[in-house]
C-alpha cells in the first residue's frame, strides 16, 4: 500500500509541476526559461545520483577515451540540457509564433520523398529538443503523426496531448501494439508523415546490433513498417545551436538493402541506421538522452543461436 501511495503522491507532484511550468514558461521570457531550466538542471545533476550514474555509464561505454573529468562535464550539460528543453518545449507549444526561429536544412529531400506518394517514414532518436521537429514541420504545412509512448499519468498526458494538438501534431501511441501499427500504416496510405525513433532500449524484442561498439537492444519498427508499405524512410534529427535555435537536418531518403531472408534484411538496415544515429549523437553528444539505459538488454542463449537476431 505505500509503494502504491508513493506512486500516487509522484503523480501528484508531476501533475502539478506540468500545470505549474505550462503556465510559467507560457508566460515569462524564452531566456528566463533557459536560466531556470539551467538552476534546474544543476539541481537535478546533484540530486539524482541514480541518473547521474546511468549517464556516466553511458558516457563511458560510448567515449571510454575520455577523461572522467570530461564525461561529468558532459553528463552535468545534459542534465541542463534536458531542463531547459522541458520548459523551451513547454513556451513553444504556447507561443507557436516562435518557431520561426527553427531552421529546416534539406526540407526539399522531405518533398521529393513525399512525391513518390507512400508516404514518409522521419527515422530519428532521441536527440536535441526533439518534439520540437514535429511542431515546426506542422508549421510548415506538413501533415504529421508522432508515435509516442502514452504518459503514465493520464491527465499529464492529456495536457500534453491537447498542447500538441493545438498546435497541428497529430498523435499515435506506441501501444496498443495493433491500434499503433494500423494507425501508422492508415497515416502512410494517406501520404502523410509519421515520426518514429530507433535509439532506445528495445528489451527482448527487436534485433541486437552495436552502438558505439556495443550490442544494443534495437526497435525494428520503422524497418518492417517501411518494407510493408513501401514508404520512403528520411533520416533527419533536430539539434540546438542558441538560445531558442535550433537545425533540423533532413537527408535524402534511404533505399533499404534487401536480402533473400526477411530477417537479415532487417539486420542490416538496422545497423545502417543504427550507424547513422551514432554519428549525429557524436556531433552533438550532451543533447542526446543519457539517463536512458541504451545497453541494459542482453541477448538471451536463445537469440544468441538464431542467425539474424544480433550484429555478429
Amino acid at each position: 500500500m505505500g509503494k502504491e501511495k508513493n506512486k500516487f503522491l509522484r503523480r501528484r507532484a508531476g501533475w502539478v509541476a506540468i500545470k505549474l511550468f505550462s503556465f510559467l514558461s507560457g508566460s515569462i521570457p524564452l531566456k528566463l526559461n533557459y536560466f531556470l531550466g539551467g538552476i534546474l538542471g544543476n539541481i537535478g545533476y546533484l540530486a539524482f545520483p541514480r541518473h547521474r550514474r546511468i549517464a556516466l555509464e553511458g558516457l563511458g561505454i560510448a567515449f571510454p577515451q575520455q577523461a572522467l573529468k570530461t564525461r561529468k562535464s558532459l553528463a552535468r550539460n545534459f542534465f541542463i540540457f534536458i531542463s531547459q528543453s522541458a520548459l523551451e518545449l513547454l513556451y513553444f507549444l504556447q507561443n507557436l509564433d516562435y518557431l520561426r526561429h527553427i531552421r529546416i536544412e534539406g526540407a526539399a529531400n522531405l518533398d521529393r520523398a513525399l512525391k513518390k506518394g507512400r508516404g514518409v517514414i522521419i527515422l530519428t532518436a532521441h536527440l536535441g529538443n526533439f518534439p520540437l521537429m514535429s511542431l515546426k514541420l506542422a508549421k510548415q504545412g506538413y501533415s504529421v503523426y508522432f508515435v509516442t509512448r502514452p504518459m503514465r499519468d493520464e491527465r499529464a498526458g492529456d495536457h500534453l496531448y491537447e498542447l500538441r494538438s493545438r498546435a497541428g501534431v497529430k498523435t499515435i501511441f506506441s501501444y496498443p501494439r495493433k491500434e499503433c501499427v494500423s494507425g501508422i500504416i492508415k497515416a502512410l496510405g494517406n501520404n502523410e508523415i509519421v515520426v518514429m525513433q530507433m535509439d532506445q532500449n528495445f528489451g527482448t524484442g527487436g534485433v541486437w546490433v552495436k552502438f558505439f561498439g556495443k550490442l544494443a537492444a534495437t526497435p525494428v519498427g520503422p524497418i518492417v513498417l517501411a518494407l510493408r508499405t513501401k514508404a520512403a524512410v528520411v533520416p533527419a534529427y533536430i539539434y540546438r545551436e542558441g538560445t531558442g535555435q535550433h537545425c533540423i537536418k533532413i537527408f535524402p531518403d534511404e533505399e533499404l538493402s534487401i536480402r533473400d531472408d526477411k530477417d537479415e534484411t532487417v539486420l542490416i538496415n538496422t545497423i545502417k541506421f543504427t550507424r547513422l544515429i551514432e554519428g549525429w549523437v557524436k556531433k552533438a553528444t550532451f543533447q542526446w538522452g543519457w539517463i536512458h539505459r541504451r545497453w541494459k538488454s542482453r541477448p538471451s542463449r536463445e537469440i544468441e543461436k538464431l542467425k539474424f537476431r544480433i550484429e555478429r
